[in-house]
């Protein structure tokens, strides 16, 4: 398994001594994210529920959840278990979930599946071939608002697949 390291950018580190936490850290950016292949994500998975705790949290802190939406994460196999990472972004009706799947041993690529209460038939709205916060963030914000707005589920994933094809 594969784990990047970097020193932690607090100006007071010591470069020699101390303790471990405090001189290198895990830190998964955005920027690693990125460029992280599929095995790497099924590598984390494996890892054990600590690291891979520490993984999908990197990708939910850098996602934004519409207001009045809850964001969860799949730790165990809470959603079937498929991606490495996985979040579940739900709106407070609970009628549908859009989920950002991670690649791994399933697609080479970053998902977000738009997904009934009922679980199917689901919908991939869009495919990514890297991680792309600005990109997801901007496809929950438009499910947020056309939701707001009284549009069916057909036409949230009709509008959101046009989105993705761009």
């Amino acid at each position: 398994m594969t784990i990047r390291h970097t020193q932690p950018d607090n100006g007071n580190a010591a470069p020699r001594g101390g303790d471990k936490e405090t001189i290198m850290r895990n830190i998964v950016t955005p920027d690693v994210l990125k460029t992280m292949i599929p095995q790497e994500f099924e590598d984390w998975r494996e890892a054990g529920e600590d690291l891979r705790r520490e993984l999908i949290h990197a990708v939910m802190r850098d996602l934004t959840c519409p207001a009045d939406w809850d964001m969860n994460g799949e730790y165990r196999s809470e959603f079937g278990g498929f991606f490495p990472v996985q979040v579940r972004f739900t709106p407070s009706h609970g009628n549908f979930h859009i989920a950002v799947c991670s690649p791994g041993d399933i697609t080479p690529s970053w998902m977000v599946v738009f997904i009934p209460s009922s679980g199917r038939p689901f919908s991939v709205i869009s495919t990514l071939p890297a991680y792309s916060p600005e990109v997801i963030s901007h496809t929950l914000s438009l499910t947020a608002r056309l939701d707001a707005d009284g549009y069916s589920q057909a036409s949230i994933i009709s509008v959101l697949a046009m989105e993705g094809a761009q």
